[in-house]
């Protein structure tokens, strides 16, 4: 019996839970999407802050499921070094994932228990995240269109699979761990990704329209790779939302899944780009 299935998160064995109703999941969506591209437009320090808030929430429902006695603590804790590690980052315009990874260390040393291997995971994963998106943002020439094609690279993932899922159905993509997906949703979000990455860059008036397609298309698949990999989180403690800080939405984690592996094969690609250009 894992550690997590003492949690009270409710359970997909324990009744239907109550569906949340269209207007409230509308509502959350107007509530959260206009904050959220006013801090990715305005910059500093709304940005930063943005990601900070976002950080804790998923930090806090990834231990919750990991390590519910210990929560707040080690959830707490990580918040702490990761607000540093964004502080430094934000003086020294370096990426400092050091900070965060003996933090978890440092945390995993302390612990006791089957599931601390996966607390160290979340600590590193949502962190990492966390500090490539700021970097992308406030260390980068481009940082503001950067970020929107991020963000328009991973909606239309979910658009294009979502509707492709629906209209050819077929095989599935990884039925263990989400049974809706199908490989024609997978090739799906990747050819929209691909198409809005590309419209992005001829708008933006930029070069390499092609590379950046075809980054687009990869990012597709690390996208739904995060996505697969909060499912199969979540079906290994038996709930189903990460929590319900989002009304209508469930957590920040079934939320932001997708941007959370996103971010830092987006640096790595970013970063290296630009080495090719110098």
């Amino acid at each position: 019996m894992p550690e997590g299935s003492g949690v009270s998160v409710q359970s997909s064995e324990a009744g239907k839970p109550l569906k949340s109703g269209l207007g409230l999941r509308i509502g959350s969506a107007l509530v959260m999407t206009p904050i959220a591209i006013a801090a990715v437009w305005f910059g500093s320090p709304f940005y930063e802050l943005l990601l900070l808030v976002f950080s804790i929430g998923m930090l806090w429902e990834w231990l919750r499921m990991c390590a519910p006695l210990r929560a707040g603590i080690l959830a707490g804790i990580a918040s702490l070094g990761l607000a540093v590690a964004m502080v430094m980052q934000w003086v020294s315009a370096e990426i400092l994932i050091f900070v965060p990874v003996i933090v978890a260390t440092l945390i995993v040393l302390a612990m006791t228990g089957t599931e601390r291997k996966l607390v160290v995971i979340g600590i590193v994963y949502v962190s990492v995240a966390a500090l490539a998106a700021q970097w992308l943002r406030g260390h980068h020439d481009d940082g503001l269109l950067l970020i929107m094609w991020l963000f328009l690279v991973v909606w239309a993932t979910d658009t294009g699979a979502y509707a492709f899922g629906r209209a050819i159905g077929g095989p599935k993509l990884a039925p263990r761990f989400s049974p809706k997906k199908t490989w024609a949703g997978l090739f799906g979000g990747m050819f929209c990704a691909a198409l809005v990455g590309g419209i992005t860059v001829f708008v933006a008036d930029g070069p390499n329209i092609i590379i950046i397609a075809v980054a687009s298309a990869v990012l597709a698949i690390v996208a739904q790779i995060g996505d697969l990999a909060e499912s199969a989180l979540k079906r290994h403690f038996d709930v189903k939302d990460s929590s319900n800080l989002i009304p209508g939405h469930g957590g920040f984690l079934d939320r932001a899944d997708g941007m959370l592996s996103v971010f830092p094969v987006a640096f790595v690609i970013v970063f290296f780009f630009d080495l090719t250009l110098r």
